[in-house]
């Protein structure tokens, strides 16, 4: 058994890969195994791979599949791990060489079964100069599980977990939708007993220009509510839901009222927009009807959580599409 297995799923990401994976075969700690997922990959990110395998093949599988998004190709990694413990990487983005021996060694030493580390969030210029900007959502040491859920940085690849937490209790990640890193976190909370926190940016995950979407790429917005339906149905078939109904409510409704609606105002096709706005308020309305009364919503997100409703959505998400853009 490895110490630490690393999930990488790929897809036409060749431009970067080279970098991902020196960094990957480069860690500290050596009992690893990288376990790449090609998700149906059209450009030569399978012979890249292969370069690496041949270097490396007591320390690198490589799977392939149809494409079919990344929430399948790491479902398919966690199936595959024999790690102790199973982090994830990003093929576009890369970590520090230290990473995963760092956190293994903090997750034995305090026998947690979840280690985060800080990162650099960069802006990444295609002419290959780079500015730092500042990282959305909250990393540091959780108080508890409940504070899990109120400001957290959800993305899995600044995270080492202990393999069963995720194999013995159906942890996944949604299929055929985006936003599937959001589900995966949540579902996990519950039966984390002990979780520890590396002040280290260890990880490099980078920005590239984004800014209006078009119609093909607005309707995926719409996946975020099937992503919120799969991590409640969840709850509620595990027995979390009475527990935790409260933090869900308040982590639901405010990423389809700040970054889901941030995402609705960068659309161009303005029906699609205004249907979006149409179903988050159905949505909401439907499933977190006592929302505005949730004890988590204070401060200046809690004011402007309590001024949103239908008729001014239209102002408010092109406004929340420019500030958090990305």
């Amino acid at each position: 058994m490895a110490k630490v297995s690393i999930i990488v799923p790929v897809y036409n990401t060749s431009r970067y890969l080279k970098r991902s994976m020196d960094a990957l075969t480069g860690q500290t700690i050596q009992d690893i195994e990288i376990i790449v997922i090609n998700d149906g990959s059209t450009d030569d990110s399978v012979d890249i791979v292969n370069e690496y395998v041949a270097r490396y093949p007591d320390k690198i599988r490589l799977i392939s599949k149809e494409n079919g998004g990344q929430g399948t190709a790491r479902n398919i990694g966690i199936k595959e791990a024999t790690g102790e413990y199973i982090g994830f990487a990003d093929s576009d983005d890369c970590v520090d060489t230290a990473m995963f021996e760092a956190m293994y060694n903090v997750a034995v030493r305090e026998d947690a079964d979840l280690v985060e580390c800080s990162f650099h969030y960069v802006y990444e210029h295609e002419d290959g100069s780079r500015d730092e900007l500042k990282p959305r959502g909250v990393v540091g040491q959780h108080h508890d599980n409940r504070d899990m859920f109120l400001n957290p940085q959800v993305s899995p690849w600044n995270k080492l977990y202990k393999a069963s937490i995720l194999k013995d209790n159906d942890i996944t990640f949604p299929e055929g939708l985006i936003y599937e890193d959001t589900s995966f976190y949540i579902k996990s909370i519950p039966y984390l007993h002990k979780t520890s926190y590396i002040d280290e940016k260890y990880v490099y995950y980078f920005l590239r220009g984004q800014s209006t979407m078009n119609s093909n790429k607005g309707k995926r917005v719409a996946d975020i509510f099937r992503v919120i339906d799969d991590m409640v149905t969840f709850y509620k078939a595990k027995g979390f839901y009475d527990e935790y109904k409260e933090e869900l409510e308040y982590f639901c409704s405010k990423i389809l009222l700040c970054s889901s609606l941030s995402r609705i105002g960068r659309i161009n096709d303005r029906k699609l927009r205004n249907e979006l706005l149409d179903k988050t308020c159905e949505y909401i309305k439907s499933n977190f009807p006592q929302y505005l009364e949730n004890r988590y919503y204070g401060g200046k997100v809690g004011m402007y959580v309590k001024t949103v409703r239908r008729w001014n959505m239209g102002l408010y998400a092109p406004v929340l599409g420019r500030v958090m853009k990305g």
